[in-house]
């Protein structure tokens, strides 16, 4: 399966910042200057730096720029035989989410500052937007799930929907093809961000559990 360009930038710069290409607290190129040396778009860039923020690979300071982590310890990943792994079907992937997601949204509406709130409002909004215009709208539906989980304050689960998260790239793609899915997806969105907003835990894990098993449900029927 070909992989999506931010996968394919991610396991390069995360292998040059393993081989030491860039020491602990050495700052990286920018995005602009990454996405011209792999002739890639800015959009790609960013969303494999995130992933790499995400597991603790790298720092991105706003105002001053991308730096590789200071802890080296870190740099060795604890799921990398997972990685490894022949691509593992798409129901797997989303029992996965299922496992991992609702926990995450409940804590968000607990947890996240009003920044981040404010954040996945604007992503919901975006998303439904983007896909009103016809337009390319997964690193959006990525970024709110990314951004969910982030605001939940636990790295390790968010660094679990991370690993889930690249294996199922192409997944994500497929089941966005599903009749009404980008339908369904937008509601789910808009709710779940309006749960968080009113710090209702409750009501965010049952909306992210809806939203994941509506996707298996509708998997599962199609034979």
């Amino acid at each position: 399966m070909k992989k999506l360009a931010h996968e394919e930038i991610l396991e390069q710069l995360q292998e040059r910042i393993r081989s030491g290409e860039w020491k602990p607290g050495e700052r990286l190129p920018t995005m602009q200057e990454l996405a011209s040396q792999y002739k890639l778009s800015l959009t790609a860039v960013r969303e494999a730096l995130r992933l790499l923020e995400s597991r603790r690979i790298v720092s991105i300071e706003h105002g001053r720029g991308i730096f590789a982590c200071n802890d080296p310890g870190l740099l060795e990943d604890p799921v990398a035989p997972i990685r490894g792994m022949e691509t593992r079907s798409l129901l797997e992937l989303l029992e996965a989410r299922l496992a991992i997601e609702p926990e995450l949204a409940a804590y968000c509406a607990k947890r996240s500052s009003g920044a981040q709130v404010r954040s996945i409002r604007e992503l919901a909004d975006l998303m439904e937007d983007q896909i009103g215009r016809g337009e390319d709208h997964f690193a959006t539906d990525v970024q709110f799930h990314q951004e969910i989980a982030e605001g939940a304050d636990n790295p390790l689960l968010a660094q679990m929907l991370s690993v889930v998260a690249d294996l199922s790239a192409q997944g994500r793609r497929e089941t966005d093809k599903l009749p009404h899915m980008r339908d369904k997806a937008v509601s789910y969105h808009r709710l779940i961000a309006i749960a968080i907003q009113e710090r209702d835990a409750e009501q965010a894990r049952a909306l992210m559990k809806a939203h994941i098993q509506d996707m298996i449900n509708t998997i599962q029927s199609r034979g």
